[in-house]
């Protein structure tokens, strides 16, 4: 057999012996419900009466524009919808690389690295 049949085989008869010890072990947990908390999965077409919902506030004018930093107007497409998409994270509404591949300017007073030649390519 191969090792790793062996050692999969040694691991379920370890899990078997244990089980049969103790049967009572591998019952499930039963959680329970706290008092007038919504249970989920009774009605699941129907959302229970006093659960949780989530709001959100509509972005400010200040967050917006720290946001959209560096893109120039009239923003392109739909790049004011996906800034302002509430709790979700974008990979628009902070810093990416430093420079020099940084476009937007988010790390202005990061000093410029210049890319390095490879070994190879320089001594050619």
């Amino acid at each position: 057999m191969k090792p790793i049949l062996v050692v999969t085989a040694g691991l379920l008869a370890v899990l078997t012996a244990a089980q049969a010890q103790a049967p009572g072990a591998s019952a499930p947990a039963v959680a329970t419900p706290v008092a007038g908390a919504p249970i989920a999965g009774l009605q699941p077409h129907q959302r229970p009466a006093g659960a949780p919902t989530e709001t959100d506030q509509p972005a400010s004018p200040e967050q917006m524009a720290r946001w959209l930093r560096g893109v120039s107007a009239p923003h392109p497409g739909n790049v004011d919808t996906i800034a302002a998409t509430g709790r979700w994270w974008v990979p628009l509404r902070g810093p990416g690389m430093t420079p020099p591949y940084d476009p937007r300017g988010w790390h202005e007073g990061a000093s410029a690295v210049s890319p390095v030649a490879p070994a190879s390519a320089a001594s050619r």
